[in-house]
């Protein structure tokens, strides 16, 4: 079986929305018509910072420049950076809030934002998100702070307006950053709380079918095995024939999921038994029932004790009588017998075959029990939280015929889903659901402000086992320029995102600055545009044009005039990009793992992009019919680490 976990584990893409829903939408726009009044009714209401709140950002600003002094301290060009930074400024404004003054911090905040080499270092950027955290609060009594305000909360208003009147998500790109402002500055604080709540569904959802998981569950039970026994004194022999399944159930639960590991068998076996001068030859039906429920909830899996059934019917087929005379006395005597004992007997094999069947189903269950809960620690949670990555909400539950996963990835300052997801096609046997927000939120966790080079992209591909592409390696073919090692630093917010949209993926990579061996080139945002596309052999992904590179903060469909450095750079980024972003990218049918892989590969049975930045994609199993013959022979390792549940009744 059991991939359940290593199937949720691998399973990247994710879940939508239960039905059409337009009261829904309709709902959710008037919310944000609402939200986007309270924003109007915010303008003009600025107040300034308390001295609590001034001493506690000019405190978080000393532990910041702690390491920052250390690195400077040793460093061979420290005392120049002490005056580019202005130190002793630096040093004054940290020593309490009551010498916060905005102006001087917010010339702080612009030298520790300029396009300067080394200021992306983890030491700057913490002393620079200190000092603008600080000026926001420092700012925000004063007439330039109040201004300030209204313009974001003006900026989160129209958001609002546009996303309601469109029903699209893409407008409301801009308002985590406009929220955290506010935090920043200690501002409309009712607001910021109302617009996270309105954006706080899950944005992950994953389904699976029973039919799948249970494909690598579900065998038939064809064994022979020699009985040997004594009971009620007799010594029996014979042999016993067993057929039945093991099978996969779900079970239906709201708060966990619930899975049973399924035994159904009969045992049919043809036994003699010598007492005396009597032989008895009989033939038994035994019903064998076992059934063992495990349940997962959030990281905690747990096995119920195996519940077990059995009922035996048996009648005699024959009596053999060796005595030279008297045998038909003997006859009577040992019917007479047999008839008495029958019911005794029945129920001593009975019991015993309850023990045994007990006993091994669970030997033989344990195995699945220890690789769910090996999967989910180890394939799932550990990874992603190693990572710091691991969902905010993670659920799951099980109905008839589906285990569904719900979470919800998106931290403190981050914004999830605000619709309900869409529909699986009810082909589909494995369905992934994943709202726009939780890409977004993953990716500018892992690359918000952060500086990735060209040998931390040789390290992941070769840890992922991934070729780099040409254009990217150092060794690229072009001119001179093109072959030097390069770098890019992420902007802080969206550093790389989707939008998703009405049939299209749009891809967007926000550079603060970028690097060519020793040159350093402007901010630049980098947009590639994907239309999904059925196809007779599957789905891929077109993309529509040609990559837009533009200088950072271009409104999409604008042009600027550039200047050599953004020339040279769209040049540099186009001739890298180009071949990483193919024209075309074929969706391969989905390989399984494990257990699984027989009922792959699976081939893609849905893909849709919606406006509402809803992303849903399914998968199908291959058409094919798979017939077993009742008769056909299982091995008896019918589950992992399996025993002859065949012969269970049959020793």
């Amino acid at each position: 079986m059991i991939r359940v976990t290593g199937l949720v584990g691998r399973s990247v893409l994710v879940f939508a929305v239960l039905g059409s829903c337009a009261m829904a939408c309709r709902a959710e726009d008037s919310a944000f018509e609402r939200l986007a009044r309270d924003a109007a009714v915010a303008t003009g209401t600025a107040r300034p910072a308390g001295p609590a709140a001034l001493d506690a950002a000019a405190a978080n600003l000393r532990t910041a420049l702690r390491p920052l002094d250390q690195l400077l301290a040793r460093s061979p060009s420290g005392a120049d950076w002490r005056k580019y930074l202005d130190w002793p400024r630096l040093e004054q404004q940290a020593s309490g809030g009551g010498a916060a003054d905005a102006t001087a911090l917010a010339d702080l905040r612009d030298r520790l934002s300029a396009d300067e080499n080394g200021l992306e270092m983890p030491q700057f950027a913490a002393v620079r998100t200190a000092v603008t955290r600080y000026e926001e609060l420092a700012a925000a009594g004063t007439p330039a702070g109040a201004r300030r305000l209204d313009r974001r909360l003006d900026d989160i208003a129209s958001a609002l307006l546009s996303a309601s009147a469109s029903g699209r998500v893409a407008p409301l790109a801009p308002v985590p950053e406009r929220l955290d402002q506010l935090v920043a500055s200690g501002q409309a604080a009712g607001l910021v709380a109302g617009i996270r709540g309105a954006l706080a569904r899950p944005n992950i959802e994953l389904e699976v079918r029973e039919e799948l998981l249970a494909s690598a569950v579900n065998r038939p039970v064809d064994q022979v095995a020699p009985i040997r026994d004594v009971v009620l004194g007799t010594r029996i022999f014979g042999t016993g024939r067993t057929t039945g399944t093991v099978r996969l159930d779900f079970v239906p639960s709201p708060n966990r999921a619930v899975l049973a590991l399924v035994f159904d068998a009969c045992n049919v076996s043809d036994t003699h038994g010598s007492q005396g001068p009597v032989t008895v030859c009989s033939r038994g039906y035994t019903a064998l029932s076992a059934r063992r429920q495990i349940t997962i909830d959030g990281d905690v899996v747990q096995a119920d004790p195996v519940a077990v059934s059995v009922s035996t019917d048996s009648h005699t087929t024959g009596i053999g009588i060796s005595a030279p005379i008297g045998k038909r006395m003997i006859r009577k005597v040992a019917s007479r017998r047999i008839a008495e004992t029958r019911p005794q007997a029945e129920a001593i094999a009975e019991g015993k075959a309850r023990d045994r069947l007990g006993r091994e189903f669970t030997q033989q269950t344990e195995p699945a029990v220890h690789q769910i809960r090996g999967q989910l620690r180890d394939k799932l949670r550990g990874p992603l939280e190693a990572q710091g990555l691991f969902p905010e909400s993670f659920h799951m539950h099980t109905t008839d015929d589906t285990l569904r996963v719900v979470a919800r990835k998106a931290l403190a300052g981050q914004l999830a889903a605000g619709t309900s997801s869409p529909a699986a096609d009810s082909g589909n046997v494995l369905t992934a659901r994943i709202h726009q927000s939780a890409i977004n939120n993953i990716l500018e966790q892992k690359f918000g402000g952060r500086t990735v080079t060209q040998a931390d992209a040789e390290k992941l591909a070769k840890a992922r086992n991934v070729k780099m592409p040409q254009t990217l390696q150092e060794n690229a073919e072009g001119d001179d320029d093109e072959q030097k090692p390069w770098a890019i630093t992420f902007a802080k917010y969206r550093p790389i995102s989707v939008a998703v949209d009405d049939g299209r993926v749009k891809l967007l990579v926000r550079g603060d600055k970028f690097v060519s061996g020793d040159r350093d080139f402007p901010a630049m945002d980098i947009t590639a545009t994907y239309a999904a596309e059925r196809t007779p052999s599957g789905w891929r992904l077109v993309r529509e044009g040609i990559i837009d590179i533009e200088p950072a903060g271009t409104e999409p469909g604008a042009k600027k005039e550039l200047n050599l450095a953004q020339r040279t750079a769209r040049r540099r980024l186009n001739r890298r990009l180009d071949a990483v972003l193919e024209k075309e990218i074929e969706i391969p049918d989905l390989e399984l793992q494990g257990e699984l892989a027989a009922a792959g590969p699976l081939p893609m049975n849905q893909l849709v992009a919606r406006k509402d930045g809803w992303l849903v994609a399914g998968w199908r199993r291959k058409d094919r019919v798979i017939h077993v013959a009742p008769s056909s022979h299982v091995p008896p390792e019918a589950f992992s680490g399996g025993g002859p549940i065949g012969s269970l009744v049959s020793r």
